[in-house]
């Protein structure tokens, strides 16, 4: 089985982020995002809103911006929790 692998690709040392991923891996409490996925289920209120928009529709991507509704939304809690403009 050994020989299906190229002695120069079994040779090869991880890249360093395939290096990060697997230190991250191992820390508590640490929620590595690197690959966008994170390493726990999403929760099912996230998952139902996801369900509803398809529902509705809401099927194509953003602006690189995001929604202006969601960034007002998330401006204004910045500045009434930490003070922050």
């Amino acid at each position: 089985m050994k020989e299906l692998v190229s002695k120069k690709v079994d040779n090869m040392q991880p890249s360093g982020i395939r290096a990060f991923f697997d230190l991250v891996l191992g820390m508590k409490d640490v929620i590595s995002l690197g690959v966008g996925e994170p390493d726990f289920v999403t929760p099912w209120p996230i998952r139902e809103a996801g369900i509803y928009s398809l529902e509705q529709g809401f099927t194509s991507y953003t602006s690189n911006k995001g929604l202006y509704k969601l960034r007002l939304g998330l401006s204004r809690y910045l500045e009434n929790r930490f003070g922050l403009k």
